[in-house]
Formats: C-alpha cells, structure tokens, sequence
C-alpha cells in the first residue's frame, strides 16, 4: 500500500527535528544541570533528522514516529517516580508525543487503491 505526503511537512518537521537536536547540544556543552541526557539526546534528535530527511520516504517517516513514540514511553515513569527528573522527563514526554503527531502528519493517508498519483 502506497502513502502519499512527506514533501513540505516532512521537511518542516526534520528542521524542528534539528533545531531542537541544537538546542539539546546547547544545554549539554552550557551545562544546564542533564548535560549528559541533553548530549545524547542531540546526538539522537540530529541524527534522526539527517536520516530521515536524506531518505524522504514514508517509511522513514514513519520509523522516526516509532522512535518518538518509544522515547515518549519511556519518559512515562521517570515522570511518575523521579523528582529530580521530573520536568525535563515531562518536556521529552510533550515533544516525543508532538514529534510522533508531526512524522504521522507527514506521512499522509494511505492512497486509495487504483487512485492516479500526481
């Protein structure tokens, strides 16, 4: 089955994708006080933009929106039970689950069968 979409969306969202991978490599070499969650977390968000946006598939799209999801599922207990954690893990839960929303966005509606692709 065929999917139409990525194009523009998909490219918006690689570049939230990737702004927000430099804001994580901000706040890890300023030291904000997860330095070591922020590096590895640019490394994984910048990363994840160049992949996806270099194969501008739906797969891909697709994949990054599993990845997001998984990230978003694992913030769920350090939300519940670390209270030092506790924000940034409720920030990486939102942006997971809105990064999730933006890659399915992208990726469009399932082409009808027999529908004529432009």
């Amino acid at each position: 089955m065929t999917r139409t979409g990525t194009g523009r969306t998909g490219a918006a969202v690689e570049s939230v994708r990737s702004a927000l991978g430099a804001v994580h490599a901000i706040r890890a070499l300023r030291g904000h006080p997860t330095p070591v969650l922020d590096a590895v977390l640019a490394v994984r968000q910048l990363g994840q933009a160049v992949l996806v946006r270099r194969s501008e598939t739906p797969d891909a799209h697709t994949a990054s929106a599993l990845v997001d999801a998984l990230h978003g599922a694992s913030m769920v207990p350090v939300v519940l039970v670390s209270r030092r954690l506790r924000r940034f893990a409720t920030v990486q839960l939102v942006v997971a689950v809105a990064l999730a929303v933006a890659e399915v966005v992208a990726v469009g509606r399932p082409a009808r069968p027999g529908a004529h692709r432009r």
